[in-house]
């Protein structure tokens, strides 16, 4: 399958110390990765460098032209005076769509997510419920590739088992970052670690 994202040997370090060096992932299209490692490896910067919001120190990057990418945080943040509606078309924003068009994904993806009250605001919901908002802000743009920080924190049972199912419906390449093995094992179709020992 072709190929969507990809890092060549990438290197990052703090000062003299270095967290990783010479990796090399790359993520086709419709794949599902995950990625464990000890605290401190290193991963979620590599998450980040990977998404374009971190330089390396060495290596390269690449994004296939015209391809969109979506990023999900271990905490995600909002402007606390945004409602959910506000979140979800700030994030449709960038597309090229007509009125209609955004509203009715917009309409879509709050149905899709559970979200019963888009006045809502963000800074109101519980932990989980803004973990689903970061999700939705992300999904609504339909992403060719996305990466998520350790999704499942902040997350009970159902809204793990919730997220299981959006992924696995999903025809983005995903790249995923988590301690939860058991949830990594329904998810991803291969996983990668990354350790100093290795």
């Amino acid at each position: 399958m072709p190929l969507v994202l990809s890092g060549q040997s990438l290197t990052k370090s703090y000062g003299e110390r270095p967290l990783f060096v010479d990796i090399s992932l790359d993520l086709s299209d419709g794949e599902r990765l995950g990625m464990i490692g000890p605290n401190g490896s290193g991963k979620s910067t590599l998450l980040k460098i990977l998404a374009g919001l971190e330089t390396p120190g060495a290596g390269t990057r690449a994004l296939r032209k015209g391809a969109r990418l979506g990023f999900i945080a271990q905490d995600p943040r909002f402007d606390p005076a945004h409602s959910v509606e506000r979140v979800l078309l700030d994030s449709l924003g960038a597309l090229h769509m007509d009125e209609s068009e955004r509203h009715s994904r917009l309409g879509e993806t709050l149905a899709r997510f559970s979200f019963a009250d888009r006045d809502q605001l963000a800074a109101t919901l519980s932990g989980g419920w803004r973990k689903r908002l970061a999700i939705a802000r992300e999904l609504v743009r339909e992403p060719d590739v996305l990466l998520l920080d350790e999704p499942t924190n902040h997350l009970d049972i159902e809204g793990i088992v919730w997220l299981e199912k959006h992924l696995m419906a999903s025809s983005s390449a995903v790249l995923l970052v988590s301690h939860d093995r058991y949830f990594l094992q329904h998810v991803a179709r291969r996983v990668v670690e990354l350790n100093r020992c290795y």
